[in-house]
């Protein structure tokens, strides 16, 4: 018998049975590949939903510890009042991010120093100070809402008058010429010049309030500027010494957990601002110059940042006389 003759032929039988063997394997192997992608995409998706509801619960957990922590100073009601206004303000940050086609993230509150949203890098100038323009303006439309509420009411609530009033002043705070504020956001498309207006409000300011944690301002304003990054930590870091050296001197008119707060906080900053010089030292990246905007695009930003700063001090200006004696009650 030719054995290899009879080993190359094999039956019929046994070929169909080859070959359906051959398609039963194929199948479940592309059954098992779906099932896998599908169990990949679920658990995604769901990956997915519970990063939104954790970036939920982030936001309104730092507004509840916001409210906590004003609230040992200002009383629930007004914690309250404040904390929502905040989110007002930061909402028509978010508004403007998406309506320009950026991802926008959830707010977050921090006490003592307010709230903020994680911005992506802008394409220009006139997408930063529409976004930066959003915070303010409707800030400031809500702070006059709140104050109209307390004008129309019957009985006039006086809470509601110190919450317009406060809200206004943040607004207005926010509106100063400097980065990181929104007002250096909106104005750094008219002219680098303007931002030194915002370094005498900013002075005039910490020269009027007469408080150390003024300096944490300072931290902030100084982390954003131009200049070279170990100037700017050690700048930032000797602001942090004199602010802590000041608190502890007992200078302001602050509590002490709340100076610890403001101490921690501006440590933080400290690190960020440490953190970034390394990082610059390890791209040495240069920022390349920008070309100015059409003078038309100027005038406009110009014109919209006056208009809103005069209107928010118009705000404050018609309920300043009120203010005495619902405080003194």
């Amino acid at each position: 018998m030719d054995y290899t003759a009879s080993g190359n032929m094999l039956s019929d039988t046994e070929q169909r049975k080859t070959t359906g063997e051959k398609k039963t394997f194929k199948l479940v192997t592309l059954v098992l590949a779906m099932f896998i992608k599908w169990a990949k995409l679920v658990k995604a998706l769901k990956l997915l939903k519970l990063l939104q509801v954790s970036k939920i619960f982030l936001t309104f957990f730092t507004m509840a510890l916001s409210i906590l922590v004003y609230s040992f100073s200002f009383g629930p009601w007004f914690s309250v009042g404040f904390v929502l206004m905040l989110f007002v303000h930061e909402m028509g940050h978010v508004l403007a991010l998406r309506q320009k086609g950026y991802k926008a993230s959830a707010p977050i509150f921090i006490p003592m120093l307010g709230a903020m949203i994680f911005a992506p890098k802008f394409n220009n100038d006139e997408e930063e100070a529409y976004i930066g323009f959003g915070g303010p303006l409707i800030g400031g439309l809500g702070a006059a809402a709140i104050i109209a509420l307390w004008a129309i009411l019957p009985q006039k609530y006086e809470i509601l008058l110190l919450i317009g009033y406060t809200a206004a002043f943040v607004n207005l705070f926010n509106m100063l010429p400097i980065r990181p504020l929104d007002g250096g956001r909106i104005t750094r498309i008219v002219g680098g010049w303007f931002q030194w207006l915002g370094f005498i409000g900013l002075i005039g300011l910490t020269i009027m309030v007469k408080e150390p944690s003024v300096l944490l301002v300072w931290i902030l304003v100084i982390s954003d500027l131009n200049i070279k990054p170990s100037m700017s930590f050690w700048m930032v870091l000797l602001c942090w010494v004199g602010m802590t050296g000041l608190m502890v001197a007992g200078y302001g008119d602050q509590s002490w957990w709340w100076d610890l707060t403001d101490i921690l906080i501006a440590g933080f900053f400290v690190l960020v601002c440490r953190e970034a010089v390394i990082n610059a030292e390890k791209n040495k990246e240069k920022e390349t110059e920008k070309t100015p905007a059409p003078i038309k695009i100027r005038l406009k930003w110009f014109a919209l940042y006056t208009v809103l700063l005069i209107s928010l001090i118009g705000l404050m200006t018609a309920v300043t006389p009120y203010l005495p004696q619902v405080i003194s009650k």
